[in-house]
């Protein structure tokens, strides 16, 4: 976003005085008197390049808390939000926060403010308690405020805003009317800037978030994984990170909830910290790589099962986690792409490969989270499913039937030899992925039988059709061809 030079002094209402209330509890008079002079165009105090903008401050007194504004949401057409601390709390002003209008636009606009632009509600949305901004001006930005107990409140035990103070405002091209906020509590509150996710409304309806936090809610545990070898991955334009190079310092990660689990119904948690100055926004896809051999790792999961989940944002602060249902046998269930069966025991990485890393209005990259964990158990047989129910043989190919609760036995897989094993191969739990590949292999696999004709609900034949593609099998006389335990074969997939 576009900086201009900090000015010494900013278009800010100013806060004077402050008054009780009366023995009805009713306001007898705004115990912030807010004066309302004419907002007049300025630049934004974020200088480029000897002074820039922070998305984040910390606070001197008070709790060791972070403060974080956020993504800007329904800014009218033709006008950018600037918004950012330029003050961390100290013993001599609060928290201060300046958030500025700006015109983008080639010709003047006018706009339509309140009492205090471009701020004038100055409670915020979501926290109990809840925190206010307030309004102050760069050589007093105590007015209206005072430190309680190493604790910046409001000096009165509630805060009138001016009501019916609308104006309109013209404001140049490139230039802003902009404003400086104190974050404070309520006096009284028993509490000091409590952590939570937190909402300013702004003159004319658009909103900022604003997110307080402990500076460290939990630390990164300990990891068993040293120097460990993983998979090569690719960060697109931003970093990887893996759980087992977390230390103290480490803002943003994905944790595991073990590192080694068992194989007879287990369940990985992973979940995804944030404490860093901007939103994370996690797309929902993962991928469950396992390691096969010293150096090959194979993408397992999810293959059968096209991923189609809403985007979680994590905010400063916050995390977000997701559970894996992990099994060595074998599942039929396939509604639920994150319960995968027919694991083997050994090393494998859980991967979240598209998360944006946001800072403010701006996307700063797409990183990639991961942690790798042992499963650990008894392996899996190939065989086929419960699923068959006859089978007849001709010379040296096997016709199979194999039915189920998802529609008839309409389509056709054949599985056959081919003279010399393809360069792609599969391994076992990628094989026992699909219902499809265990109803045959689990035929031709250490038999003398050529080629098996399996025929199943289409469903089964959709499944083994996306997982192909998600492994990009390559294609070989009309089907789709790989090794498997150093023998060749060739799938063809026939709808019904």
């Amino acid at each position: 976003m576009r900086r201009r030079a900090l000015l010494s002094t900013l278009a800010t209402a100013s806060i004077a005085g402050c008054n009780g209330l009366a023995d009805s509890g009713r306001t007898t008079r705004p115990p912030l008197d807010v004066e309302t002079p004419t907002p007049t165009a300025t630049e934004s105090p974020f200088g480029e390049p000897s002074v820039a903008p922070t998305p984040t401050t910390g606070t001197e007194v008070g709790p060791d808390h972070r403060l974080v504004s956020l993504r800007a949401r329904d800014v009218p057409d033709g006008l950018a939000l600037d918004a950012g601390f330029v003050g961390a709390a100290t013993g001599s002003q609060p928290a201060l926060l300046w958030v500025g209008l700006r015109n983008v636009t080639e010709a003047d606009r006018t706009v339509e403010f309140g009492a205090t632009p471009p701020v004038s509600t100055y409670r915020l949305r979501g926290g109990n308690p809840p925190l206010y901004v307030v309004p102050v001006s760069r050589p007093e930005p105590t007015e209206g405020v005072r430190l309680w107990n190493d604790c910046w409140k409001t000096r009165s035990q509630s805060v009138a805003e001016a009501e019916d103070t609308t104006r309109s405002v013209t404001i140049p091209p490139g230039e802003s009317v902009g404003g400086l906020y104190g974050v404070v509590v309520m006096r009284g509150a028993d509490i000091c800037l409590p952590a939570g996710q937190y909402e300013i409304a702004g003159d004319g309806g658009w909103t900022l978030g604003l997110s307080v936090f402990p500076r460290r809610g939990t630390e990164p545990g300990s990891s068993q994984f040293g120097e460990p070898p993983t998979p090569a991955m690719v960060a697109n334009d931003g970093d990887v990170h893996w759980f087992h190079e977390a230390d103290a310092d480490t803002s943003r990660y994905l944790e595991p909830s073990a590192e080694q689990v068992g194989l007879a119904n287990g369940r990985v948690r992973a979940t995804l910290h944030n404490y860093g100055p901007g939103s994370l926004v996690h797309d929902g896809s993962w991928a469950l790589v396992h390691r096969h051999g010293e150096a090959d790792w194979r993408l397992v999961a999810p293959l059968a099962t096209r991923v189609e989940d809403g985007d979680a944002v994590v905010r400063p602060g916050e995390r977000v986690r997701t559970a894996f249902d992990i099994d060595s046998r074998p599942r039929l269930a396939y509604g639920d792409p994150a319960s995968i069966g027919g694991l083997v025991p050994g090393r494998y990485a859980v991967v979240f490969p598209r998360v944006q890393v946001w800072r403010g209005n701006v996307r700063r990259s797409l990183d990639v989270f991961a942690a790798l964990v042992d499963l650990v158990g008894n392996a899996p047989e190939l065989a086929p499913s419960a699923l068959v129910e006859s089978t007849t043989r001709s010379g040296d190919t096997l016709d199979v039937l194999a039915s189920g609760d998802s529609g008839p036995s309409d389509a056709v897989v054949s599985v056959e030899r081919t003279a010399a094993p393809p360069d792609r191969s599969l391994v076992l739990p990628q094989v026992l992925q699909f219902e499809v590949l265990r109803d045959t292999l689990g035929y031709l696999v250490d038999s003398d039988l050529h080629r098996v004709e399996l025929r199943t609900p289409d469903v089964r034949r959709e499944r083994f059709a996306i997982g192909a593609a998600n492994l990009t099998l390559p294609t070989v006389s009309g089907g789709v061809a790989f090794a498997f335990r150093g023998r060749g074969y060739r799938v063809e997939i026939e709808a019904g």
